[in-house]
């Protein structure tokens, strides 16, 4: 290849050196008889590239720097030396080895994206070029961010363009390992534009010591910023859960007839009981409690030898479409939210139908010291039905959640409102209102608490007895559509537009975890029973594990079953969990089998696992209804929940 090959393109970049003047009889009687050029030098500084001699390449780059910059863009209007010098830095990433090329990938795109944004506001129409020109050289995994960058057309665009704000105001990380900075600085030398851009929009660091792959590189890739630096690894998280006697009971039917093999050690990553105020255990919730653990015997424990019992639940009788659901933790009734605005609830047994409390004048009158029976007094058994329809929100039910008694049902909903409803009174009892949409609102595990997910990038800690959050948390770059609370009620899991997972501690509000690797934005996500891991689902059907303890991807399952809603839940032991992508599949994965696989590699730089075989259990499909809810019993029954047709 020489400088003909591509004469529009002014590149300066040579892919191989013309030394066979070197090779005759009188080496570099030709060749050093000429005056030292600008092609001469890339000439000589590729052949010592190629061959290995890095130290004399610096050393020869450096003395000769200012021959390079002078004429490598030199006579050329500033928004013509962006392209050249791009170009250039193009033709050297191709060229490097398949490790290095994936490590200057990294930087494809933030160059890319402040060189169309520096075209934009000097020249229109050459930034129009440039972008058609390039956009193929990036990475897949930021094709939709080019798409944004593709409806900037002038400066009048640019100015009030969110995403572009982003760019700016945040520096874009990468991380590098040595050889590959010893090629970026020889680069930098001769491409002033492209190390001004590096210079004050992308942050480099060190890669990890450990061994780097291509495929640990491609991992990590897809944030909206990129990879995670590595100052958020000093914060400490107390992922653990305190085993009380059901979870000790589960943990034997486990492992009953199992060599258990070796653990880590949880007890000192166990937060202090009384770190977050929690509401004692209501008598409802101790009973509730106590039939699970009469259950745990019960319980089956899925594997490859034991495959799993689904039973699926359709509505046929929604044109509107139903837009959320949710079980109840024992399993007795079944939430609908739907796009008109309404809630159904179901009991899942016609027998056990839903009590309804008298009204308020007739519960008055009622003795409680000398009265018989209170309890059958208030409500009143005439009135209970199978079946009951909640209104009052004003546009379409995102989410539904019920508490852990069942007392209470949570819903948010597009008319910018959380609503609180009473189970026993079946109606409307609080109305939390927010400055934007609410994609999600869940509890915690033990009630009191709940958590909200808005369109507008925030998630916000609430209780049941105030009207304003106890915290919120502005850290995400786009919406957040999805939240999950932490078993131990201390932490909150967030999945955003911007493709990063994000852990809050609730007492602290600090973020003590922050995930980058999915290429989609992330549409679910929810932490295994233990406390230590973590599952999120993109929109393009990608699965990640993130392990809390080492941060750190543990797996990586590429399904490319693409959807707008998905749903993630795990059995009553933890060992599996099942996942929806909003359409007619519902796939298994093994954990315990993941968890076992990785035994040998908990460490800080193990590689992820991408589409390990045997982590997939099975997947199931239905015929034309789409999945939006799964839910284990306590006996770890799979009940899966969709709208025919939709």
């Amino acid at each position: 290849m020489n400088l003909n090959d591509n004469e529009n393109s002014n590149s300066q970049f040579f892919d191989s050196p013309p030394m066979n003047s070197m090779n005759n009889n009188h080496p570099g009687e030709d060749f050093f008889s000429k005056p030292m050029t600008n092609d001469s030098l890339l000439a000589v500084l590729e052949y010592l590239r190629k061959n290995g001699l890095t130290e004399t390449e610096e050393q020869l780059t450096r003395e000769a720097g200012p021959i390079l910059r002078n004429e490598g863009t030199s006579g050329l209007p500033p928004e013509e030396a962006i392209s050249v010098e791009f170009d250039t830095f193009v033709k050297h990433a191709n060229d490097c080895s398949d490790v290095i090329q994936a490590e200057f990938s990294q930087l494809l795109f933030p160059i890319f994206a402040h060189s169309y944004i520096a075209l934009i506001e000097k020249h229109a129409p050459t930034a129009r070029v440039f972008f058609n020109r390039f956009k193929v050289f990036i990475p897949e995994c930021f094709s939709e961010f080019v798409y944004r960058l593709s409806l900037i057309e002038d400066a009048m665009t640019l100015r009030p363009n969110e995403y572009v704000r982003t760019l700016r105001d945040n520096k874009f990380v990468v991380k590098l390992s040595k050889p590959t900075m010893k090629h970026l600085e020889l680069i930098q030398t001769r491409l002033i534009g492209v190390k001004n851009i590096i210079a004050k929009h992308i942050s480099i660091e060190n890669a990890d010591d450990g061994a780097v792959s291509r495929t640990m590189i491609e991992t990590q890739m897809g944030g909206i910023l990129g990879v995670i630096s590595k100052g958020e690894r000093r914060h400490k998280m107390l992922f653990s859960v305190v085993k009380d006697e059901l979870m000790q009971s589960i943990e034997k039917r486990k492992s009953k007839g199992k060599d258990v093999g070796k653990k880590m050690q949880t007890s000192q990553h166990c937060p202090a009981h009384d770190r977050v105020p929690l509401p004692p255990l209501s008598e409802h919730l101790r009973e509730e409690r106590r039939n699970w653990l009469r259950d745990v015997g019960k319980m089956a424990i899925i594997s490859p030898e034991t495959p799993v019992s689904i039973c699926m639940y359709t509505t046929i009788n929604a044109p509107i479409g139903v837009a959320s659901c949710d079980f109840s933790d024992d399993s007795s009734f079944i939430v609908m939210g739907l796009s008109d605005s309404s809630i159904v609830i179901n009991a899942m047994d016609p027998m056990n139908k839903m009590k309804k409390l008298r009204d308020m004048e007739y519960l008055e009158k009622i003795d409680i010291e000398t009265a018989d029976n209170v309890q059958s007094q208030m409500y009143d058994l005439q009135a209970s039905t199978s079946s009951a329809r909640l209104t009052g929100h004003g546009g379409p039910v995102f989410s539904v959640n019920f508490s852990p008694d069942r007392r209470l049902l949570l819903s948010s909903s597009g008319d910018k409102t959380v609503r609180l409803w009473s189970m026993d009174a079946q109606r409307n009892v609080v109305i939390f209102r927010l400055p934007s949409m609410v994609w999600q609102a869940q509890f915690c595990s033990r009630g009191y608490y709940f958590a909200t997910a808005s369109a507008d990038k925030t998630v916000s800690m609430w209780s049941t007895d105030r009207m304003t959050p106890l915290r919120m948390f502005p850290d995400a770059y786009g919406d957040v559509g999805c939240i999950d609370y932490h078993p131990n009620c201390n932490y909150i899991a967030g999945g955003s537009e911007d493709r990063y997972v994000r852990v809050w501690d609730v007492v602290s509000g600090v973020r003590v975890r922050l995930f980058s690797g999915h290429k989609a934005p992330i549409i679910a996500l929810k932490f295994s029973p233990c406390g230590r891991y973590l599952v999120s689902l993109d929109a393009i059907g990608t699965i990640m594990v993130w392990d809390l303890a080492y941060q750190r991807l543990v797996a990586a399952e590429i399904t490319e079953q693409a959807g707008a809603k998905g749903h993630i839940s795990f059995t009553r032991d933890g060992g599996v969990f099942a996942v929806s992508h909003g359409n007619d599949n519902i796939q298994l994965y093994s954990l315990d089998a993941l968890i076992s696989a990785a035994a040998t590699q908990n460490d800080l730089y193990a590689e992820p696992r991408v589409n390990m075989e045997g982590f997939q259990l099975g997947s199931y499909a239905t015929k034309q209804t789409a999945v939006i809810g799964l839910h284990f019993t306590r006996r770890n029954l799979l009940l899966g929940f969709g709208c025919f047709g939709q």
